[in-house]
Formats: structure tokens, C-alpha cells, sequence
């Protein structure tokens, strides 16, 4: 078993480092952080701006039948200062603080998703985000110099092969003359790929002898250089985001990001600046389209009746409607917890909770996507502009429905990160200190009463404890049972598992956290909503713990052998051979 990667020592301090050590930190979370009221207006006041531009200027209906974002509409949102969200204000960037910065792409994002997302790649993967992990040199000023300037990045990284490949099939060879690296290969689903003046690029270096999978920042007006192709997306029509061939595309020696690991993701800063560029990626957009999912099912149960009544009326509805705002409720907690107060110095403490952000945020957006699609089942299942045709509301649902599942796989394939997760973050821990199964012996004390929850959250709250010390105790007993970790890897199922346990005690108790922390400043309304959230919560885990305690299981391996060998399973292709 490797060592976990450096960012997980200080991960470790954070409240989520802590539940995977199984114990549920209420100290650390029952403050809940508020931003700072100059902070705060900042932020405001670029929303308002932002707002009023995007009313003036952005047609998300346009956007979405073209399938393009105009360079006319580029270049006024460049002018304009918002592809420089988090630039400090001496390179002429609109200093904003990582919240901030969420909450304007957030903005965005709730009127067009594609133009959220190309200032999201760009503020959240770019040349310019990675400049906290640059050291103080050549490649740090050249950088500075191309934000001051206004340049458009992204980040290069996903191969043919697959973006969870440990090795970039991308190479980079030292120049004949010493003074570049020379860059060959392929690279797909890059956002901003075809606007970017400048982007990350990851390549295998092979030098000396060693393989080191390196960063790269490589200037698109290169020669060898070009776009292979636009990708046609299922959902964000008009994100630009391409297929690009480097053909011996020479990059100087000084833009290479020096490290002495041997691949850029052990690099101290790097892993953790990946997790914030998927916090405005993936969890402002699933933020901004639960929002207007939300937003869309109360204006129709205000304009519809059933036998008389209106729908709000009926108790199903109103399930499925404040299931929706507890979940709202519960996506703004994450986001919140995990960005509030923090900046470059504290962010490896925030990592875990940033990681597991992203599985929370795009699962529970689809569910509520889904539900919406079925709440507004009444005014039809098409498209707005259908709607429009014939006089309908145009609530573009089902466009919601495509981008959301987008969201998904965008940044790792949810089940994948799920794995991940649990390999780098859970259990490393358990296999790099066997005697923290020592202090798991005794069973939890429970938590201080929290005055400002009701009766039934301060259950919720008891419970999320008592089910985070179960979880560590489970995996003292997987880590025993199976000393060599690659083999409690390879079970790839109860790892998923294990971190989907996780995801819903981190958000239970961030959720409760943030209910608390409004009943204590004269706001209780949040409290029904945490209930909510906690009960639907409640029955997740148990499903989840349903499947991992089962024994024997069903042979998918067989099966799946069977059907991939040939013929052995094509009689479920053919309804003749089903035939008596």
C-alpha cells in the first residue's frame, strides 16, 4: 500500500478526515461558518453586475439551439473581467475569494450552463488556478502575465484511453537542443479546448532514464498545435470542448511545472487545486439546476388544479416538492461548508469534503431533476420550445434532465470516484494505523444536546454518530480480513459502498450543522428542512448497509463472462429462441 497522497496529512485534520477516523467532530462543524459581511457584499455586487449583464447579452434558448457560445459574447465577457473571477485586482482580475467565485459561476450557470462552464474550466482548471502550486520563477511570471492579459485556459488531461489512466499515453521528449520539451499525442473532452489561448497539459516526460508525469503550460497558437474536433454533447450545447492533437508541439523548458514526484497529482496543492476546480465544474452547476428545478416546481403548482384543488394540496406533491428544497437545502450546506473562510493556505484541509462534494452534488441533483420531470409531467414530456409552440410555460426540463447527466461524468464517473475515495481516503487510513482499531473498541459517547435543533434533528444528529463509529468498525473488520490491500481493492463494490456511507453522514451532518447555526442567528425554517433531509437520508443507509452486509451474492462474474465470450447468452437478442 503507497503512502496516501500528501495533501490527505492535513485532510486528515478536517471534520470529514476525522469521520473516516470514525468520529463525528460536532465541534469542528457547529459553528457553521458565515461568510464575512465585506466578503459577502463583494460577491453581491459582482452577482448583480453579472446578472444584469447576462439578462442584457445571453439568450440561453439561442445558445442551446445554435450549440455555440459567439465570440462576440467571448470576448465581452473577457472584457468585462469575468474570466478573471479569482485574479487578484493588480492583474486586473476581480480578486474574488473561492466562495465568491462559486457563487458567480453559480449565478451564471442558473441562466445559461454552458457560459457558467466555460468561466468555471477556466477559473477552476486553468493556467491561473494552478498558480498557488507554481514556485516563485519563470513559469510563475509567465503565467501572471497571461491572466493580466486576459488569457482564456483550460486543462488538458484526458487521454483516448480513459482519464483515470495512471500513464499519459501524451508524451514529452528534452529537444535536440536542451532548451524544450517536444509534445506528441492526443487528448479529448477538454473544456475551453477550442477558445483557450493557453492550457495544462499532461504528458509523460521520459528523461534520465525515470517516467514522470508532468504538467505542461503550452500555448495554443503553437505550431503543431490543432483541434481535431468539436465534441457533440448529449446536454451543455455550446460548451466548447474538443479533441486536440499536439504533433511535435515545442514547449520552452521554463513552462514545465517542476516537481520531484513522479506523477503531478502527489504534487503538494495540485490534487486539492483539481478538487476546488470541480467545485465550480460540478457543484455550482448541479447547485444552480436544483435551484431552477426548485423555482419551476412551485411556479406550477401555483398555475395547476386537480379535481378543483390546488396540487400543492395533495400530499404526494407535497412530499415531492419539499423533498426538493430539503435537498436544495443540503447541496448549499456542502458547498458551504467546504468553501466558506477557506483560501489556498487551508484548502488541503477541505480536500476530502471538496472530493466527496462532487458525488453528493451531481446524485442528488438528478434525483432532482427526475422528480421535476415528473412534477411537470402534466404540461407535457417535450421540449421548451415545443411548449412555446403551443402556448405552454416553456420550463425547459427535459434540457435540465440532459445537462444533469453530464454532471455525473464530468470530472470522474461517480462510481469510479466513489472508489477512489474510499481506497485514498477511507481506508488508507486503516492500513497505515492498525491501532486506531484500538480506540474503536468502545461504542460512542453521544453527542451535547444542541439547543437549537428540534427533538427529531437532535435524534438525526445522535444517529449520524453512532453510524459513523459502525462505518470505522466496519472497516477495522475489512482491513483485518484482507491485509494486503490491493486485495480488498479489487472488490470494487464494497468500496463504492463504503464511500456512498460516507457521503451521507458527511451532508446529514453538515446539513444539521447549518439548520443549527441558522436557528441560532433568529433563522429556525431551515430546521424542517434538515428533518427532511435527514429521514430520506436514513433510508439510503439503510439500503446501503443492506448491501454491504450481504453475504452471498448473485454470480455476475459467470454471467458476465457467459455474454461477453460470444453466444452463450444471444438468446436475449432474439425473442424467437424465448419462444415455446
Amino acid at each position: 500500500m503507497s503512502e496516501p497522497l500528501h495533501p490527505a496529512t492535513r485532510a486528515r485534520e478536517g471534520f470529514l478526515g476525522q469521520l473516516f477516523a470514525g468520529t463525528l467532530r460536532w465541534d469542528l462543524i457547529r459553528q457553521f461558518p458565515e461568510q464575512a459581511p465585506e466578503e459577502r457584499q463583494q460577491g453581491d455586487a459582482v452577482i448583480a453586475e453579472v446578472e444584469q449583464f447576462l439578462k442584457e447579452h445571453v439568450d440561453p434558448d439561442e445558445v442551446e439551439r445554435t450549440g455555440r457560445i459567439s465570440p462576440e459574447l467571448r470576448e465581452a465577457l473577457r472584457a468585462r473581467g469575468y474570466y478573471k473571477l479569482p485574479v487578484e485586482r493588480e492583474l486586473g482580475g476581480r480578486g474574488l475569494s473561492m466562495l465568491n467565485t462559486f457563487r458567480v459561476i453559480e449565478a451564471v450557470m442558473s441562466r445559461c450552463l454552458p457560459v457558467g462552464y466555460t468561466l468555471a474550466i477556466h477559473s477552476g482548471l486553468g493556467a491561473g488556478a494552478i498558480i498557488e502550486a507554481v514556485q516563485d520563477g519563470p513559469l510563475k511570471d509567465y503565467v501572471r502575465a497571461r491572466m493580466a492579459e486576459g488569457a482564456i485556459s483550460g486543462w488538458a488531461d484526458t487521454e483516448p484511453t480513459g482519464a483515470s489512466a495512471r500513464r499519459a499515453s501524451t508524451t514529452a521528449t528534452p529537444s535536440e537542443d536542451g532548451r524544450a520539451y517536444v509534445l506528441n499525442g492526443e487528448k479529448v473532452y477538454i473544456g475551453n479546448g477550442s477558445i483557450a489561448d493557453v492550457l495544462n497539459v499532461t504528458a509523460t516526460l521520459c528523461e534520465g532514464g525515470r517516467e514522470q508525469i508532468s504538467l505542461f503550460v503550452v500555448e495554443t497558437t503553437s505550431p503543431g498545435f490543432h483541434v481535431r474536433a468539436e465534441h457533440g454533447l448529449m446536454g451543455l450545447r455550446g460548451l466548447p470542448i474538443s479533441a486536440l492533437g499536439f504533433d511535435n508541439v515545442r514547449v520552452p523548458k521554463g513552462r514545465m511545472l517542476a516537481m520531484s514526484q513522479e506523477h503531478w497529482r502527489n504534487t503538494p496543492l495540485l490534487e486539492p487545486l483539481s478538487a476546488l476546480g470541480r467545485m465550480y465544474i460540478i457543484v455550482a452547476a448541479s447547485l444552480a439546476l436544483s435551484k431552477k428545478c426548485l423555482q419551476w416546481s412551485r411556479e406550477f403548482l401555483h398555475r395547476r388544479l386537480a379535481q378543483g384543488r390546488a396540487l400543492g394540496e395533495f400530499d404526494e406533491i407535497q412530499r415531492q416538492v419539499s423533498t426538493t428544497a430539503a435537498e436544495v437545502f443540503a447541496l448549499e450546506s456542502v458547498a458551504r461548508w467546504s468553501l466558506t473562510g477557506v483560501t489556498a493556505e487551508n484548502l488541503p484541509v477541505r480536500w476530502f469534503e471538496q472530493v466527496a462534494a462532487k458525488n453528493i452534488a451531481s446524485l442528488a441533483c438528478a434525483r432532482i431533476v427526475d422528480r421535476t420531470v415528473s412534477l411537470l409531467a402534466a404540461e407535457g414530456y417535450e421540449t421548451s420550445e415545443s411548449k412555446a409552440a403551443r402556448g405552454a410555460v416553456p420550463a425547459p426540463v427535459e434540457r435540465a434532465l440532459r445537462d444533469a447527466r453530464a454532471f455525473r461524468v464530468a470530472g470522474g464517473v461517480d462510481f469510479l470516484v466513489d472508489h477512489k475515495a474510499a481506497r485514498e481516503g477511507l481506508l488508507s487510513l486503516y492500513y497505515a494505523s492498525p491501532e486506531h482499531a484500538a480506540r474503536l473498541e468502545a461504542p460512542p459517547a453521544p453527542l451535547p444536546v444542541e439547543e437549537h435543533l428540534s427533538a427529531r434533528n437532535r435524534e438525526h444528529l445522535q444517529f449520524t454518530a453512532r453510524e459513523v463509529h459502525r462505518l470505522a468498525r466496519r472497516c477495522v473488520e475489512l482491513t483485518r480480513h484482507h491485509p494486503e490491500a490491493s486485495v480488498l481493492h479489487a472488490r470494487q463494490r464494497t468500496l463504492i459502498l463504503l464511500n456512498q456511507l460516507c457521503n451521507e453522514l458527511f451532508t446529514m451532518s453538515v446539513t444539521l450543522a447549518h439548520a443549527s447555526a441558522l436557528a441560532s442567528r433568529g433563522q429556525p425554517h431551515a430546521d424542517a428542512l434538515a428533518d427532511i433531509f435527514c429521514t430520506a437520508a436514513r433510508h439510503r443507509l439503510e439500503d446501503l448497509w443492506r448491501q454491504s452486509d450481504a453475504g452471498l451474492e448473485p454470480d455476475f462474474a459467470t454471467v458476465s463472462a457467459q455474454w461477453l465470450s460470444g453466444s452463450e447468452l444471444d438468446f436475449l437478442l432474439c425473442d424467437v429462441l424465448l419462444r415455446p
